[in-house]
């Protein structure tokens, strides 16, 4: 293999780390932001997710699970 191969491929693994940095970032300040009850329920609902697929159901159904979250505040 030579130098500028080698070069290219460490672009491309630097470029896919930075990338699961970035959505691992994503996925901390998504949780971090939600309410507790929302995050409960979430974990009751889905089983035991990991932080993506937890974050992804809340995305994609947001206004569900802040309905839900609503209804527990005092």
């Amino acid at each position: 293999m030579n130098k500028i191969t080698k070069q290219i491929l460490w672009i491309i693994a630097a470029v896919i780390l930075l990338g699961v940095a970035g959505k691992c970032d994503h996925d901390e300040q998504v949780i971090y932001n939600m309410p507790d009850d929302v995050y409960q329920a979430l974990k009751k609902e889905l089983g035991n997710p990991s932080d993506g697929q937890l974050v992804d159901e809340y995305i994609r159904n947001r206004a569900h699970w802040d309905s839900i979250g609503n209804s527990f505040e005092y």
